[in-house]
């Protein structure tokens, strides 16, 4: 009898023993979903990095060959028959001093700073078109480079500016007072990182304005800097190939504006770089592009127009 009670509790004490190993065994089990989730969250982390001077380097080539249809230039009177048929169908910029502003300027623009552009990028709309005006449009040209490369590709520059094309042109100025830019209710962002970090560089090109100025080399200047020290800066002519070889700046390099792109990491990140054109003012967005990429580039006033009376060579 005694043998049977034993052997029964031993048998009792087997069956508590592998229930309670099977319900840990379940509780175990449980945390199965947390360690799916805990993996998801490890593919998430894993996301490579936004390359961001790839990003810079792919939208500034894609910048150039674009402007083998289109030089982002439009002119004084394409714009004022624009504000005569819709006066709400462009928004105008400009970029001068507050002061000049005051004087006179083009009916209805809108003024800001050319450094203080960094602060309203979001008043400026893409879905109109935006002209941009300075003096002579070589600066103009600067803040066209850099917004388009921030992906506001509505944004054109007047031809000759205000000084070269609309009072050249003859035609009226409006002396109303000031009208901020930043007045204009917000109307753009960035979404993605790219968006963001193309955002970002702009800002730094408008940023450098306050502190490096307008970036614009005097051609005498320039060419007593050569004549010292050859490698002083590198020189590049974005004029046409045949132009370029009826004359051009001793010691300069030559590449069509369209594909001047290519041409961006060989140029040096520790030099100085001089970009001249016709007039100056494509030459202005390829700076422009240049700054926002973070290197020292410098305009030559007036393109090679700004190189009169100076030797050049063929």
């Amino acid at each position: 009898m005694k043998k049977k009670i034993t052997i029964l509790m031993i048998a009792l004490l087997l069956i508590t023993l592998f229930v309670t190993v099977g319900c840990k065994k379940e509780e175990a089990a449980a945390p199965a979903a947390p360690v799916a989730a805990v993996a998801e969250k490890k593919v998430e982390a894993a996301k490579p990095a936004l390359d961001k001077e790839a990003l810079l380097l792919a939208k500034a080539k894609e910048y150039f060959v674009a402007t083998a249809t289109n030089n982002n230039l439009i002119k004084p009177a394409d714009v004022n028959s624009m504000l005569t048929d819709n006066p709400d169908a462009q928004i105008i910029i400009d970029i001068r001093s507050a002061a000049d502003f005051e004087k006179g300027h083009i009916a209805g623009a809108y003024h800001s700073e050319w450094a203080a552009l960094k602060d309203v990028m979001e008043h400026i709309p893409t879905n109109r078109q935006v002209v941009v005006t300075c003096y002579s449009g070589q600066t103009a040209g600067q803040a066209v480079g850099a917004l388009r490369l921030a992906g506001f590709n509505n944004v054109k520059s007047l031809q000759g500016g205000m000084n070269n094309g609309w009072v050249k042109a003859g035609l009226p100025a409006d002396e109303t007072g000031m009208r901020e830019l930043s007045s204009r209710p917000k109307s753009t962002s960035p979404k993605t990182d790219e968006d963001k970090a193309l955002w970002e560089a702009a800002g730094t090109a408008f940023a450098s304005v306050a502190k490096d100025g307008s970036k614009l080399i005097d051609g005498q200047a320039l060419y007593d800097a050569l004549q010292t020290n050859p490698k002083a800066f590198t020189v590049v002519d974005i004029r046409s190939a045949e132009d370029y070889q009826k004359g051009h700046i001793e010691f300069s390099k030559h590449s069509a504006w369209a594909e001047f792109g290519n041409m961006i990491p060989s140029l040096p990140k520790n030099g100085k770089i001089v970009v001249t054109c016709y007039s100056g003012q494509t030459a202005g967005q390829t700076v422009g592009v240049l700054r926002a990429l973070g290197y020292d580039a410098y305009s030559l006033k007036g393109g090679m127009g700004g190189w009169t009376n100076l030797p050049t060579v063929q």
